[in-house]
């Protein structure tokens, strides 16, 4: 599929012009990174993140005096009555968020202690108190057991796709609920005001190695893609995708810093993924240069040959970024706050790197080849001629 009939675009005209946004831009980055610094997820900050839903609206007066140290903010829309808890970091390793759940669900149920509470625990439990109490008169044969847990699994599956229990009526319709073991828990369970759907804790020592790694995935990266381009094709180009590489990962950061997006795992994955995408795009045009220079036998410029194969490609590329772009649109709308991060950084990934591979690659690499054309020696140097050998005499015979 063509989109573009024979362009003749002159993109290397404009690549100084590329070049001095970029570096706007990206200084702009590094007054917000100097001024503000980085918004650091729980895995590089360490400390403790918690996402709990409540029956009711989410309770933060409360919350809030409980937890005056914490950051706490809407999870998803506001009629899920969810929260996102973030704790800053600790300084002895441990299960922070553990310790934090349980004494929100100690403060916020005052009669959990005396009923088990159907919308904290897990299946385990809940298989503990049905074995207990064994409604069904089956025994404590290993039958009867394997019986009550598919039942106590089926109810704690049944609250993972409503979220939380709001009525004992969600509870006695879980698969296998009969009558006599839906009495055994409305007398001994409760519904708890909330349902733990996500906690996590990273100590501080795991959140400064994860930083280093981190840092070394994307620079290790980064020179390896780099040198398979200087052996598949020269050192010119090979230079050329380095710095392609690193100018896309910054145009990423700094989004992340005007974003105030978090830091976190996904989206080292994401920047990861756009050093993949920004140096495929690079072979392509690389290739197509290579190309062209058996194909065409009158002498060209790189810049020529670059200008040349920018437009061959204009339609692969367009077609390649529009289509990646459309789903990563759809992530950004319907994905949720959990890869919110992770598609805004590929989003700005995909845009950076169809602009740098028309606009920055060719000025590095025009500028490669004509710092590399200084240095070569004169093709017409003075030839040396070869000394003339003196014509042997034949010695006469005596």
């Amino acid at each position: 599929m063509r989109i573009f009939d024979n362009p003749n675009y002159d993109f290397i005209k404009y690549r100084w012009h590329a070049v001095i946004f970029s570096l706007i831009l990206i200084g702009v980055g590094a007054a917000v990174f100097i001024t503000r610094g980085v918004n650091l997820g729980v895995d590089f900050a360490g400390g403790a993140n918690i996402v709990l839903k409540f029956k009711e609206p989410v309770p933060l007066g409360e919350l809030r005096a409980k937890l005056p140290v914490a950051t706490i903010q809407q999870y998803d829309n506001a009629d899920k009555n969810s929260v996102l808890i973030r704790l800053p970091q600790q300084k002895t390793e441990g299960d922070y968020a553990g310790a934090i759940v349980e004494q929100l669900h100690t403060d916020l149920n005052p009669g959990a202690a005396q009923k088990h509470d159907l919308n904290y625990h897990g299946s385990d439990k809940l298989a503990n108190l049905l074995i207990q109490a064994d409604p069904e008169k089956r025994g404590s044969n290993p039958a009867a057991i394997a019986h009550y847990k598919t039942i106590a699994k089926g109810i704690i599956d049944k609250r993972s796709e409503l979220g939380i229990f709001t009525s004992m009526n969600q509870v006695t319709s879980a698969p296998g609920v009969n009558t006599t073991i839906a009495g055994v828990l409305n007398q001994q369970t409760s519904l708890g005001r909330f349902n733990v759907l996500n906690q996590e804790t990273v100590g501080p020592q795991v959140g400064g190695q994860l930083q280093k790694k981190a840092l070394w995935a994307i620079i290790l990266s980064s020179l390896a893609m780099g040198a398979y381009i200087w052996i598949r094709f020269d050192i010119g180009f090979g230079v050329s995708a380095i710095v392609c590489i690193i100018h896309d990962v910054l145009i990423a950061m700094t989004f992340l810093l005007l974003l105030n997006l978090e830091l976190s795992l996904n989206v080292v994955a994401a920047l990861l993924t756009i050093v993949g995408y920004s140096i495929n795009d690079t072979v392509v045009l690389y290739d197509r240069v290579r190309e062209n220079k058996r194909k065409i036998k009158k002498p060209m410029s790189l810049a020529d040959h670059l200008n040349l194969a920018m437009n061959q490609t204009l339609s692969r590329t367009i077609l390649t970024a529009g289509t990646v772009f459309l789903v990563l649109v759809a992530m950004l709308a319907f994905g949720g706050e959990v890869i919110r991060s992770f598609a805004w950084i590929l989003t700005i990934g995909v845009i950076s790197g169809t602009y740098s591979t028309l606009l920055i690659v060719p000025a590095v690499a025009v500028a490669w080849d004509n710092f590399a054309s200084k240095r070569r020696p004169s093709s017409s140097s003075a030839r040396v001629e070869a000394p003339r050998e003196e014509p042997t005499r034949k010695r006469r015979a005596s």
